[in-house]
């Protein structure tokens, strides 16, 4: 899978081996760099421009296409993943809810009866449903019982924290390529797809691995 170098020199900026010698390198390619290698036959590494054989096009074309595969099932899962939490967070919510409009209920029963709540209570009844609290208010005017009550509310809790990254899979998939350097000329000698921790890749960019 021989490849030709634009300028005879730019090749020795990657790193100049000894004569005689070869150097070894693999090289992560960003997701734009694999496209336009393997659609346009054309890949910069490290600021040389490699124009590449039809053979070396075609298999690193084969390899992006995998990427996008093994990507799309990823973002997919972790998709249904953030999808879980925002339901339970949902879910949560609405029990809140319920169990904010039973508490109403039984304070507004108590006062309805004329009996005596705490004023957390009341307050709670008032901003819970102010049409409702005005009639029980009323409606205690004319009740008989006046019994003391405890309040019906609990302690004040800290919010529910909901982890955004639960099941997430933190893995990308690039194109990498395996490079042989040598003082007369280059030679691509392999081309995969690879599963790299998306932390150990700083941006986007063709990096070198070895």
């Amino acid at each position: 899978m021989a490849i030709s170098i634009k300028s005879s020199t730019d090749i020795y900026r990657i790193q100049t081996p000894v004569s005689g010698e070869k150097v070894k390198k693999t090289y992560i390619l960003g997701a734009g760099d694999s496209h336009e290698a393997g659609y346009k036959g054309r890949v910069s590494i490290d600021g040389d421009t490699l124009e590449l054989s039809d053979e070396v096009t075609k298999a690193i074309r084969e390899a992006h296409e995998k990427m996008m595969e093994q990507n799309a099932v990823i973002n997919e899962m972790n998709a249904t993943a953030h999808n879980m939490v925002v339901a339970e967070q949902q879910g949560d919510a609405i029990k809140e809810e319920m169990e904010g409009r039973s508490k109403a209920l039984e304070i507004a029963g108590r006062i309805a009866k004329g009996g005596q709540v705490p004023p957390k209570d009341e307050a709670y009844l008032l901003e819970k449903d102010p049409d409702l609290y005005k009639l029980v208010k009323l409606q205690s005017m004319m009740a008989k019982e006046h019994k003391k009550h405890k309040t019906v509310l609990e302690e004040d809790k800290a919010p529910k924290e909901y982890d955004y990254e639960a099941g997430q899979d933190g893995t990308v998939h690039r194109v990498a390529v395996d490079l042989e350097i040598g003082s007369d000329g280059a030679e691509i000698t392999g081309v995969s797809e690879v599963a790299v921790d998306h932390n150990d890749l700083p941006s986007n960019d063709t990096v070198s691995i070895s």
